[in-house]
């Protein structure tokens, strides 16, 4: 089951169809977690690991992705599906899931801290911090 992936690209979109994959988007989990619900329900399991994949967060709210690196053309990602979910979104419907699942498991991906990265190297060039010596 995916939840929030929108827009596939060819290849993609054939794997699903091709394994039966199921989907919901950022849209219709705005108006109910039940695609998930129903969907977990109907296979019958009790338990579920969960991967969270962060690209499906709107980078407009969340920066730490690839989406959102510095300095390069606005233009680089066009063509890739870019996320949509609010993170209070993920966090309803995550935890509607625990409601009727024991999740034994959360992985989580596709985190890209450009803010920290960026930060690290500036103080690793500042005096005192960086170990930079008087000249």
């Amino acid at each position: 089951m995916y939840a929030g992936v929108h827009d596939l690209l060819t290849f993609e979109s054939e794997f699903v169809e091709k394994f039966g994959i199921q989907n919901a988007t950022a849209e219709q989990l705005e108006h109910s977690s039940d695609p998930i619900l129903n969907w977990f329900k109907s296979t019958g399991a009790k338990h579920l690991a969960i991967h969270l994949d962060l690209d499906v967060l709107d980078a407009t709210q969340f920066r730490s992705l690839l989406f959102a690196e510095p300095n390069v053309p606005k233009n680089k990602y066009d063509g890739v599906a870019q996320g949509k979910m609010s993170i209070e979104l993920v966090i309803k419907v995550l935890n509607d899931i625990a409601q009727i699942a024991d999740v034994v498991g959360i992985g989580i991906a596709e985190h890209l801290p450009w803010d920290a990265l960026a930060l690290k190297d500036m103080l690793t060039k500042l005096p005192l911090i960086g170990g930079q010596a008087k000249k």
